[in-house]
């Protein structure tokens, strides 16, 4: 008799342990993660997956995630989420929102973490399913949580005194250009979304306007009052970067709340010339011209793809510096005498003004070179040499004791994280090797290709006016 009741106890603990081992292992049938986002916010992330030779029954695909790291972790059951449960042999597939804050181990990523993601299929749910081995890893997502970060840049002030927010700003004309520079990848250079949608928005009585010129990380909005136009207007942007990341809060070109009506002139037509319709500098010639800093030739056109000389780009950047002719030194100030410059000459009192504000130089040899073609480093020197002399005179559009501008703040301020690039024409060293790599950054000058910026060549005044605009567009942060 005991020896059947020790009998029976064995096979009773047989059976027992067939049946907790067949109930803790995974079954039949393979599981795919088919496609993943490279990154998310950190808040959870949308995965692709497939299933297919399913065994008959009740199968439970199991997603798994991980925080990367040199040495692999286990993959642990707090970090496992149910993706579907299957009854039967069909295949199936879906999409799947993983959210990492009800987890245990990730409900607290920061910008660069990993994620390594594996599925699995079992007849148990995750908290007693088998756990998956150690190297099985079949998607990686990265951690981006950081939103944009640059500067806007609204047209230049109509009144250079007032030192005024930049959403306070009213405009000479009524068709100008409202643009920014933003970058996404100062914190974690490797592992970044890149910069996305910049969400202009428009509240008056007329149509938002299409954005034109936006790319990865210059905006450009070209914005026309329609005749009609009367009230409070507010105009916006809110960037993003390619994953949705954001502050959430309107940055204000023009804020309704503080300016509450639209004036007439504001209503009014830019200047125009009979040649600029179209060009894509248009906007920045017919602005600059209704402020008076630059103008066009006897037969109505402005000739926006000619040259222009160095002698009249001493002039343009003196009328800036809000200077006229009546105001001009009649000989040339110490350090200041070109054997090539004559007090005859239309161009001496602009040429000696500049150089004696230090804004241009010599060629050397005792030239200034006035008739010979301004180059785009040049241009961008001068700019530089501008920001380099603390700004120009009081109550001009140089003054950086006025409104926050380009020139004034943002230039040579954000160490190579906006916008960068490997120019093959810029050799270190060069004259001109630092101003081209500021502008380019603000967003003051571009390329002429991806890797050119084409120092040596001749500016048109199309360009010329754009880097003006820009350089002396009022800024603020976003």
């Amino acid at each position: 008799m005991r020896k059947k009741v020790f009998t029976l106890l064995l096979l009773t603990v047989f059976m027992l342990a067939q049946f907790s081992t067949a109930s803790a292992v995974a079954v039949a049938g393979d599981a795919s993660i088919t496609a993943i986002p490279d990154f998310s916010s950190g808040t959870g992330v949308d995965l692709d997956w497939a299933a297919t030779g399913m065994a008959a029954g009740t199968k439970n695909i199991l997603v798994w995630a991980r925080v990367y790291a040199a040495v692999p972790v286990a993959y642990d059951p707090a970090d496992c989420q149910l993706i579907a449960t299957i009854i039967g042999t069909s295949d199936a597939s879906g999409t799947f929102a993983f959210d990492f804050t009800t987890t245990a181990n990730l409900n607290a990523l920061g910008t660069g973490d990993q994620v390594e993601f594996t599925l699995s299929v079992d007849d148990q749910t995750c908290a007693t399913a088998d756990v998956p081995a150690i190297d099985s890893v079949m998607a990686v997502n990265y951690v981006d949580s950081d939103d944009p970060y640059g500067f806007r840049g609204s047209p230049p002030d109509v009144d250079v005194t007032t030192p005024a927010v930049i959403e306070d700003n009213r405009v000479a004309c009524n068709t100008f250009e409202l643009w920014g520079v933003a970058g996404d990848d100062d914190v974690i250079p490797d592992a970044y979304s890149g910069v996305g949608p910049w969400n202009p928005s428009v509240t008056g009585t007329f149509a938002v306007p299409a954005p034109i010129g936006a790319d990865d990380e210059v905006f450009s909005w070209v914005f026309s009052f329609p005749s009609t136009a009367s009230g409070a207007w507010s105009m916006s942007i809110d960037p993003e970067d390619a994953i949705g990341n954001t502050d959430g809060f309107a940055d204000y070109y023009r804020d309704g709340t503080l300016l509450t009506t639209v004036d007439a002139a504001e209503l009014a037509d830019c200047e125009t010339f009979s040649d600029i319709s179209g060009h894509e500098d248009e906007v920045h010639v017919r602005y600059l011209a209704s402020l008076g800093l630059i103008s066009g030739f006897a037969d109505g056109t402005f000739g926006p793809d000619n040259t222009l000389t160095r002698a009249e780009a001493s002039a343009l950047f003196e009328k800036a510096n809000g200077y006229d002719d009546t105001m001009l030194p009649a000989t040339a100030p110490a350090g200041c005498e070109f054997t090539d410059v004559a007090a005859s000459d239309w161009f001496a009192g602009w040429v000696w003004q500049a150089c004696d504000d230090g804004f241009m130089n010599g060629v050397g040899g005792g030239l200034f070179d006035p008739n010979n073609l301004l180059t785009r480093g040049q241009v961008v020197t001068i700019i530089h040499n501008i920001w380099l002399n603390g700004g120009g005179t009081a109550g001009s559009y140089l003054d950086f004791a006025g409104p926050s501008t380009t020139l004034q703040d943002e230039w040579n301020n954000w160490g190579d994280t906006l916008r960068h690039a490997a120019w093959t024409d810029v050799s270190i060293g060069a004259f001109y090797a630092y101003p081209v790599i500021y502008a380019y950054e603000v967003g003051v000058a571009d390329g002429t290709s991806a890797t050119t910026f084409s120092p040596d060549q001749a500016a048109t005044r199309g360009e010329f006016a754009k880097m003006l605009y820009r350089a002396l567009s009022r800024t603020d942060n976003h």
